[in-house]
């Protein structure tokens, strides 16, 4: 006997928020794309510290292989799904906005509510 299915998760605020820092972050990447790399050793950095799961570090790995189609992975990176919701909590694209590009974002963030 199966499960009975349950609704899809709702987007918490924190969710929102973080898929709004990713739009943005896309927008960084676009202007310079070889901030990639740094993407790519964070990644690789946590999961050999046990910071991230295995399907994680894999879920983000997929994501990284379009670099050379930045807008198809900033596409991939803004996906709204309960998938993306949950491993967008275990970004690797810390530390691509600067704390003053950060704190603009918030700022904006804040204007809007």
């Amino acid at each position: 006997m199966r499960a009975p299915r349950t609704k899809p998760k709702q987007p918490s605020a924190i969710d929102e928020n973080l898929l709004a820092i990713h739009k943005r972050i896309g927008e960084k990447l676009l202007q310079c794309p070889d901030l990639i790399q740094q993407v790519e050793d964070k990644l690789e950095s946590r999961f050999k510290q046990g910071l991230i799961y295995r399907g994680v570090y894999l879920d983000w790995w997929s994501i990284l292989e379009l670099k050379n189609d930045m807008a198809t992975l900033i596409s991939q990176l803004c996906v709204e799904s309960e998938r993306m919701n949950k491993i967008r909590r275990h970004s690797p694209f810390v530390g691509i906005l600067t704390e003053a590009e950060r704190e603009e974002f918030f700022r904006q963030q804040q204007n809007h509510t």
